[in-house]
């Protein structure tokens, strides 16, 4: 009886040892990936039951690297900009039909663009405050099928602005941490458009700063939509 403790004792010691050998593997492991910037970002969606705007408006028919049309957008997203940007899933040499319409009446502006990517003009009626719009995007090719679903976008009324102005005041001046900063004011009040364009305006001007597109890629992993440019920026930032 007492070699047959012995025995169960040695053999439990092995396997404790070897699991936690494993363990030890695998921090390691876990320790050579690239991680992603923990933020919560909950709220950034104010609609996320509604149909997503990452799903295609109907089947493609052709074939193309880029796939169909889709919105890289939230179902409904709030803004602080009177002239946001726009992004979408597409070909980066393809002609698209934008549509901009003020859900309250009055505006209705399209503007033919080549790309996947807009930044609404000068010479484009501003967005008011307070207003509620809707875009869409629909590719001149046959080949990509139906428009993609549209996406809405919430500009804040002018009470909301004046507190945003007064923080993000808070950090003026050309440096780096300013505009990061001054980003991360947006990211507080849930501003998709408006954090999305200051990381892209950052990594633009500080292109070697493997931080800021994590900052992005940890942004961009919180929507169904915006995933796959997640996964592209994990991928740049290793």
């Amino acid at each position: 009886m007492k070699q047959l403790w012995i025995a169960i004792f040695v053999a439990g010691t092995v396997a404790v040892a070897g699991a936690q050998n494993k363990t030890s593997s695998q921090s390691q492991s876990s320790s050579n990936r690239p991680r992603r910037i923990a933020m919560h970002v909950g709220g950034f969606d104010l609609a996320p039951g509604a149909a997503s705007a990452n799903q295609i408006g109907g089947a493609s028919r052709g074939v193309s690297n880029s796939g169909p049309v889709s919105l890289y957008a939230p179902h409904k997203g709030q803004a602080y900009t009177l002239r946001p940007s726009f992004w979408w899933q597409g070909d980066a040499n393809g002609k698209y039909k934008f549509h901009l319409q003020d859900l309250q009446g009055g505006l209705s502006w399209d503007r033919e663009v080549t790309g996947t990517s807009m930044n609404y003009p000068a010479d484009a009626p501003p967005l008011e405050p307070g207003h509620t719009y809707q875009w869409q995007i629909e590719s001149e090719s046959s080949l990509f099928g139906p428009p993609a679903p549209s996406a809405v976008i919430v500009v804040l009324p002018a009470a909301e602005r004046t507190q945003i102005k007064a923080d993000e005041a808070k950090f003026q001046g050309a440096s780096e941490q300013n505009a990061i900063d001054r980003a991360q004011v947006f990211y507080n009040h849930r501003l998709w458009y408006d954090t999305v364009m200051a990381y892209n305006k950052l990594i633009a001007k500080y292109p070697g700063d493997a931080k800021l597109v994590k900052m992005r890629d940890a942004l961009y992993e919180q929507l169904p939509a915006t995933r796959k440019l997640a996964a592209e920026d994990m991928a740049h930032s290793k």
